[in-house]
């Protein structure tokens, strides 16, 4: 091939030059993005279960799982196409370079270029699928502009850098289809030989006849083009907020494999006071983990964790991608300042995350906004983790200042004096069973199959109770061998954990943990889905493992081996149902069949879905402490999903959550819909269902 670019002296010399100036500028992009990860000092080793890690890569890198989910349907299409171009042309991008460098030995040894190199079966119809791509590529960097410049969603707003990122691959895609087609244009023959490079082929059939010298510059041009915009741009990419290109994958690779409801357990045993240390939770970037700032990297500012979240729909402080975003500047500028010689004073409320008075990076209003829902973790494509950090935080201001968010340092106190957030005697978790027309084990006393763990509201809320004794109820009729620990179970801190009070969690977790395992207890059944996920996700780490059941898994299993026979509700004989997804049932233990299943089962009920529902459902503003706070920024969370299930104009709006039943309640009755739409339990719709229920345990 005489008309290679690096077929002589100067060829040579150009190429080494700018592959050797872009090697070095490359190596210190990634020198100075392990220096600013490495900011984080708090161990975070993440090599273990790598078949998993590996498979998670084909799933959510190499088959983009999360892309068109969730009504990102354009614009997973989009970055599809965009994203497997990249994926099928990394292997042209390498004989390219390896084609570059072969021709210098044929220049040192004088021999004659040789035809272009390409690895074993990258050639012939691999060329076909490389040609397709870059073809669909430039279809997604079409629809990537127009989803930039026409449709505009709020989530993306249009930014230099991304129209750069746009135009970068957009050149490199064009170059590749001219030197493809030149090449072709000056050998004819392969036109026909090799149909199914098409796309590149339809410049070679308009270019071919056309003067050789004019063929062979228009080559040449390509191929450098080609070089120069693939050095720029991957030297680009580390430096934008584009870094995810390369960091994406390995984020992936490393993101948590532990139940998506467990929450990191600090060390809070010392030797003695001496070694305790001066704060607790995230201060500054020192007290993350090198993974919570390689999200930064990661992040592709997509907007999608912001478009999800409920504090954010309801005009509160908290976006998340913003969180993620923040820390990554101020990462940089760290490291910056680092580098520079400026003297970092810790103390400087500067470098902190955050700080009750607002003085560090993080306004405390916008942790404290958050109801650890998971939507944001559920969409990020990039496995981004926000709750940690979130959490991380909260502890610090909890733990380290005592300046818990929004009046939930009542909560935190009644549950450390009397075991429960409303501050009751132990002695009243037991009157709710004084209304059955039957004794109710108790398991410290006489073992049982399954213990019920009734939960704080459950025993403690009169409306929540109704709801226990048709659980109870209905255990009964099935035969099923249960039991309680009254006065003797405690909360399970699920949100004193969340409100950042690791220390309070991990006593109430050790003693019911000891409680428990003290008992015999093997089996447990749970109403509360924050009592659920605490109880099978959480208490592991101290020794508690458990079956935990939840009492919609139970029912709906029930029902379908026949033990509980649903009929007709006595007050109507057709209801239109929507049940409304709990966050912590759903998103973070995956259940969502069994309550449509027990729901569908029932006589005379139509089953309807709001517009977000299973994964997708929205918060109903509970959840990460959110139920004992006070909040008055923006709308309340619980009357924006309201409104979203009242749009499906249901008879009832079912709930397998007490907070959700709370929560949503208090929604009905503010739209004044309290007479048209009853909100009940699953257990209490099962329960009008299976026999007579007495008049005053309807809701």
């Amino acid at each position: 091939m005489t008309y290679h670019p690096v077929s002589n002296l100067f060829g040579v010399a150009a190429f080494l030059c700018f592959l050797v100036l872009a090697g070095i500028a490359f190596a210190y992009a990634i020198h100075m993005r392990f220096g600013q990860v490495t900011l984080g000092k708090r161990p975070d080793v993440r090599w273990d279960e790598i078949p998993q890690r590996i498979k998670n890569v084909f799933i959510y890198v190499v088959g983009q799982k999360r892309l068109p989910r969730n009504g990102y349907l354009y614009s997973g299409v989009l970055h599809m196409f965009i994203f497997g171009a990249f994926m099928v042309l990394s292997v042209d991008t390498i004989n390219f370079i390896l084609d570059g460098l072969l021709n210098i030995g044929a220049v040192v040894r004088r021999a004659e270029p040789g035809p272009a190199f390409h690895l074993p079966g990258s050639g012939t119809y691999y060329q076909g699928l490389a040609d397709t791509f870059r073809f669909l590529c430039m279809v997604g960097l079409g629809m990537a502009f127009v989803n930039r410049t026409v449709i505009k969603p709020k989530r993306l707003p249009l930014t230099r850098d991304a129209m750069y990122t746009i135009f970068f691959i957009f050149g490199l895609m064009l170059f590749e289809v001219m030197q493809q087609g030149f090449d072709m244009a000056l050998n004819p023959a392969r036109i026909d030989e090799q149909p199914y490079i098409w796309f590149s082929g339809l410049l070679a059939r308009a270019t071919t006849g056309m003067d050789e010298g004019t063929l062979k510059l228009g080559y040449q041009i390509a191929w450098w083009g080609h070089l120069l915009n693939l050095l720029a741009f991957s030297n680009y990419v580390p430096f934008s907020k584009h870094s995810h290109v390369f960091a994406a994958p390995p984020n992936i690779f490393f993101m948590g494999l532990g139940p998506k409801g467990q929450i990191r357990k600090m060390d809070l045993t010392f030797d003695d006071e001496g070694d305790a240390p001066e704060y607790f939770g995230a201060k500054t970037l020192e007290d993350l983990s090198w993974k919570q700032l390689f999200d930064g990297l990661a992040c592709t500012e997509c907007g999608r964790c912001t478009d999800n979240c409920p504090a954010s729909l309801s005009d509160k402080p908290l976006k998340p991608m913003h969180i993620i975003v923040d820390l990554k500047h101020h990462m940089e500028d760290r490291y910056k300042a680092l580098h520079s010689g400026e003297k970092i004073d810790l103390d400087d409320p500067k470098w902190h995350l955050t700080t009750p008075d607002n003085k560090g990076v993080i306004d405390p209003d916008v942790l404290w906004s958050c109801t650890t829902c998971r939507a944001c973790m559920e969409v990020c494509p990039v496995g981004n983790e926000h709750i940690p950090d979130i959490i991380d935080m909260r502890r610090y201001l909890t733990m380290g200042e005592g300046a818990v968010g929004h009046g939930a340092e009542q909560a935190l106190k009644k549950m450390d004096r009397k075991g429960n957030p409303w501050g009751l005697s132990k002695n009243e978790r037991e009157k709710w069973t004084k209304e059955l027309d039957f004794e109710v084990k108790r398991v410290t006393k006489e073992p049982a199959e399954y213990l019920y763990w009734v939960g704080c509201a459950g025993a403690l809320d009169a409306r929540a109770q109704k709801v226990t004794q048709s659980m109870a109820r209905l255990m009964k009729k099935a035969g099923v061998d249960f039991g309680i620990l009254g006065k003797n179970e405690s909360c399970t801190g699920d949100s004193a954990r969340r409100l950042g009070d690791e220390y309070l969690f991990q006593q109430m977790a050790e003693k019911n943990v000891e409680t428990l395992n003290k008992a015999g207890v093997k089996k447990i059944v749970t109403h509360c889905p924050h009592c659920f996920n605490t109880l099978k996700n959480e208490y592991t780490q101290f020794g508690g493992h458990y079956e935990v059941i939840h009492h919609s898994e139970l029912l709906s299993q029930l029902v379908q081996e026949g033990k509980l026979k649903p009929g007709a509700d006595g007050d109507a004989a057709s209801q239109k149902v929507v049940y409304h997804d709990s966050c912590y049932l759903g998103r973070y233990n995956e259940i969502y069949d069994p309550q449509r299943d027990l729901i569908d089962a029932m006589p005379g009920v139509t089953r309807v879905e709001s517009e977000r529902h299973h994964q997708k459902g929205l918060c109903c503003g509970a959840g990460g402490g959110q139920m004992w706070m006070e909040m008055d920024i923006g709308q309340r969370i619980n009357y924006v999903r309201t409104d979203e299930l009242l749009e499906t104009k249901p008879d009832v709006i079912a709930v397998a959550c007490n907070f959700c039943m709370t929560m949503v309640d208090d929604g009905v009755k503010a739209r004044s819909q309290e007479e048209k739409v009853k909100v009940l339990d699953l257990a209490e719709m099962l329960d009008r269902r299976t026999g007579d229920v007495p008049a005053d345990a309807e809701a």
